[in-house]
């Protein structure tokens, strides 16, 4: 299958990137009932992209992970974020482990906070295929930018993202190394 730039084609688990390490206290796993996460898109009609929980010995948080599985669009410009409202908060910090395992033109993902709909958050993405980790908050389904970094690392390896924001002030980690500090407060 060919995923487009708006894909976000990789797998995420509520867990580490390394296998030295343990679980977050609190972690939420993907092993049980999916009721109440939301398959989304920004930037488009359509129907959403499918996301499925699947079995992954390598994950932190066996046995599964969330994998998104088809785009179900062949849009350029638009994004499939799979959330859930009642993980919500407003200053505090999120973290996830993502990997890439597909895609062709894009392989972005991660955490995503302060969401309130499909059109409204902030994100701390990683592309193994530019080598880079971004920070952005998308608003009205718009997305900007709000700092970069270059990131070298195993493309197709479990990474550990993690997005901080209290009041205006946001920080991120990739695999444990402050990487994207910004102010904003849009959201």
């Amino acid at each position: 299958m060919r995923l487009n730039a708006a894909a976000l084609g990789f797998l995420f688990a509520a867990c580490s990137s390394s296998p030295a390490i343990v679980p977050t206290p609190g972690a939420i796993g993907f092993d049980g009932s999916l009721d109440g996460w939301r398959r989304d898109s920004t930037g488009g009609g359509g129907p959403a992209a499918s996301w499925e929980a699947c079995a992954d010995a390598t994950a932190i948080s066996r046995p599964n992970v969330m994998a998104l599985v088809a785009t179900n669009h062949t849009s350029d410009d638009r994004f499939n974020p799979f959330w859930n409202p009642a993980l919500a908060f407003r200053d505090g910090r999120i973290g996830i482990a993502v990997r890439a395992d597909r895609g062709e033109v894009d392989q972005g993902g991660g955490p995503m906070w302060r969401v309130r709909d499909a059109d409204n958050y902030y994100v701390g993405r990683y592309n193994p295929l530019a080598s880079h980790y971004r920070l952005y908050v998308v608003r009205e389904g718009v997305r900007r930018q709000l700092a970069t970094a270059i990131v070298e690392a195993e493309p197709h390896g479990w990474h550990r993202l993690e997005g901080e924001h209290v009041g205006g002030h946001i920080r991120c980690w990739f695999d444990g190394r402050l990487e994207l500090e910004a102010d904003d407060a849009t959201i």
